[in-house]
C-alpha cells in the first residue's frame, strides 16, 4: 500500500488563533469551543501513468462534471448564507444559471471550492475535503476504467481503493442504508421544498454513476464513445421538462450500473454514501430543525466514516437499489428505451438553445427522418420474436435467475401461462389472424411488466447489442415502435 500524500490546510474557524494544533496531529471533528484552528489534510491524486486519461478522451464529460461540483458549491453557500431567502431563488434563478449556463458551457478545468463556496467550506471544512476526497477517487476511477494500457485493471482498481481508505477522510466502504437519508429528524426537507432542484442534483448523481458501465461492456473506444455520448443525450433529456423529468429517487449504483457494482461493489458502496451525505448535508442546511448546522454536519460526517453505523448488508443494499425502481432513479446506463439520440445537443455558449430556430432560411435542414413503420400485427410478430428468442437464450436466462427483480417477475402468477400462449401465437401459422389480446388480466399485464423489465436491464441490453441477429431486430423501426407502445399499455394508456 502506498503512503497517502496529503496538504496540510489550515482553516480559521473564529477569530484569530490562539494555540495551534501540533501539525502532526489532524482534527477530524468539530474543534473543542477553547480551539481557534481546524487542520484538516487536503489529499493529493495518486501518483499513476493513467492520470487524465478520462480528461483527454471525453472532455464533454468532463467539464460537465466539473459543472456538478459547482453547482452542488453554489448550492450549499445558498442553503448556508440566505437561509431565509425565497424558494424561488434556487428553484428558479440559480436553477436556471446552472442548465442554461453553467451546464451548457462548463468550466475547461475542476475549480477550487472555496473559491464559490467560501464560507460553507470555513463552517465545515472537514466535509468539504471528504468530499474532494471522494470525487478525486471517482475522476481516477475513471481514468482506470478509459485507459486501454492497462491490461490488469481489477489490480490497478484495488491499488487505488487501498490509497483512498488510507486517508482518515474516506467514506466508509460498507453501504448505508436508506434510513440514513431518509429517517433522520431532519430528513426529506430538501426535496419537499426544493424538488426541481433536488432532481437536478440526482440527475447529476445518475450520470456520474452511469458513465462506469460502458468501459465495462464495450470492447472497442468507438463503442464506449457512441454510449457515452448516448449517456450525455439521455442526460439533456431529463433536463427538458423538469421536475417530471428528473429522477425522483435518488440514482443508486446497483441499480444504474449493475456491472461496474459487481465488479466493483466497495467502489460502488463508496458513491452511494457520497451521494447519500450529499443528500443529508442538504436538508441539514435547509432545516430549521437544525440549531448547530456544523456540529450536526460533523456527526453525519462520523457515521459515514463509520462501516458499522445504520450499514446494511450487501444483499440488503443490492435489494433496497432494486426496489426503488430503476426508471424512477434515471433508467439505466445502456439501452435506454426508446433509443436516445447519440449527439450531445447542449451548445456551448451562454444563450439558450432554442432547436428549432437552427436553421436559417437560406439553409437547408437535415433531412427528416423517415416514418416509423406503423405498429401492426406484422410489427408485433417481429417483437414477439426477439422477446421469445431471448427468453431461450442461456445467458438471458441466467441473468433473469441472478437478478432478483427480473426473477420475482417471471415467477409472479400468470406470466409462464402467458408467455407460453405467446409462443403458440408465434409458431402457429395462422399468427397474424389473431388480434393481441388486451391487457385485460393480471397475467397478461404482469407479463409485459416482465418484458419490460427484461428489455430495460443494461445486462441483457448488452447481450442484444453483441448478436448480431438480435441488434438487427431491436433496431427495427417496427419492433421500436411496438415496444414503446407496450410501455404505454404498461403505464396506462391502452391505446388498443
Amino acid at each position: 500500500m502506498r503512503n497517502t500524500l496529503h496538504v496540510t490546510t489550515a482553516l480559521v474557524v473564529t477569530g484569530m488563533a490562539t494555540a495551534l494544533t501540533p501539525p502532526e496531529v489532524p482534527v477530524l471533528g468539530p474543534a473543542p469551543a477553547s480551539a481557534q484552528i481546524e487542520r484538516v489534510y487536503h489529499p493529493m491524486y495518486l501518483p499513476a501513468q493513467h492520470n487524465w486519461q478520462f480528461r483527454a478522451q471525453y472532455p464533454a464529460l468532463d467539464r460537465l462534471f466539473a459543472a456538478f461540483d459547482y453547482g452542488h458549491g453554489v448550492l450549499y453557500e445558498t442553503l448556508y448564507t440566505r437561509p431565509d431567502a425565497p424558494v424561488a431563488l434556487l428553484e428558479e434563478e440559480i436553477y436556471r444559471h446552472l442548465v442554461h449556463d453553467v451546464l451548457r458551457n462548463p468550466p475547461r478545468m475542476h475549480m477550487p471550492e472555496r473559491s464559490f463556496m467560501p464560507r460553507y467550506a470555513r463552517l465545515v471544512p472537514l466535509a468539504k475535503e471528504m468530499f474532494e476526497w471522494s470525487h478525486i477517487l471517482h475522476r481516477q476511477a475513471y481514468d482506470i476504467l478509459a485507459d486501454d494500457r492497462i491490461v490488469d485493471k481489477d489490480t490497478a482498481m484495488e491499488e487505488l481503493l487501498d490509497y483512498y481508505l488510507s486517508s482518515p477522510l474516506a467514506f466508509t466502504d460498507v453501504p448505508k442504508g436508506m434510513a440514513i437519508m431518509d429517517e433522520q429528524y431532519f430528513s426529506k426537507e430538501f426535496r419537499q421544498q426544493y424538488p426541481k432542484f433536488n432532481g437536478l442534483i440526482w440527475a447529476y448523481h445518475w450520470l456520474q454513476v452511469a458513465v462506469h458501465e460502458p468501459f465495462l461492456l464495450y470492447d472497442t473506444a468507438e463503442e464506449r464513445q457512441t454510449a457515452t455520448k448516448a449517456l450525455l443525450a439521455r442526460f439533456w433529456q431529463m433536463l427538458e421538462d423538469p421536475p417530471a423529468a428528473l429522477p425522483s429517487e435518488m440514482p443508486m449504483t446497483a441499480a444504474i450500473a449493475p456491472e461496474f457494482t459487481e465488479r466493483f461493489p466497495r467502489f460502488a458502496a463508496i458513491f452511494d454514501n457520497l451521494h447519500m451525505m450529499h443528500d443529508v448535508i442538504s436538508d441539514i442546511l435547509v432545516s430549521d430543525q437544525v440549531e448547530d448546522k456544523r456540529a450536526e454536519i460533523y456527526r453525519q460526517a462520523d457515521l459515514f466514516r463509520d462501516p458499522e453505523a445504520m450499514a446494511v448488508s450487501h444483499e440488503e443494499w443490492i435489494a433496497m437499489a432494486i426496489a426503488h425502481g430503476l426508471d424512477a432513479q434515471g433508467g439505466p446506463a445502456v439501452g435506454i428505451l426508446p433509443p436516445a439520440p447519440t449527439l450531445d445537443p447542449a451548445p456551448h455558449h451562454h444563450e439558450h438553445h432554442h432547436p428549432e430556430h437552427e436553421h436559417p432560411e437560406h439553409e437547408h435542414p437535415a433531412a427528416e427522418p423517415e416514418p416509423v413503420e406503423t405498429d401492426t400485427l406484422a410489427a408485433r410478430h417481429r417483437a414477439m420474436a426477439l422477446i421469445l428468442e431471448l427468453l431461450e437464450d442461456e445467458h438471458v436466462r441466467q441473468r433473469i435467475h441472478a437478478a432478483p427483480e427480473l426473477r420475482a417477475a417471471w415467477e409472479a402468477e400468470g406470466v409462464q401461462e402467458h408467455l407460453a400462449m405467446m409462443r403458440r401465437m408465434h409458431e402457429g401459422p395462422e399468427h397474424e389472424a389473431h388480434p393481441e389480446p388486451m391487457p385485460d388480466s393480471p397475467g397478461m399485464l404482469r407479463a409485459m411488466a416482465f418484458i419490460l423489465q427484461l428489455l430495460a436491464d443494461p445486462q441483457v441490453q448488452h447481450r442484444i447489442h453483441a448478436v448480431p441477429e438480435y441488434r438487427s431486430a431491436w433496431e427495427d423501426p417496427a419492433v421500436q415502435a411496438h415496444v414503446q407502445r407496450m410501455r404505454r399499455m404498461h403505464g396506462g394508456g391502452h391505446d388498443h
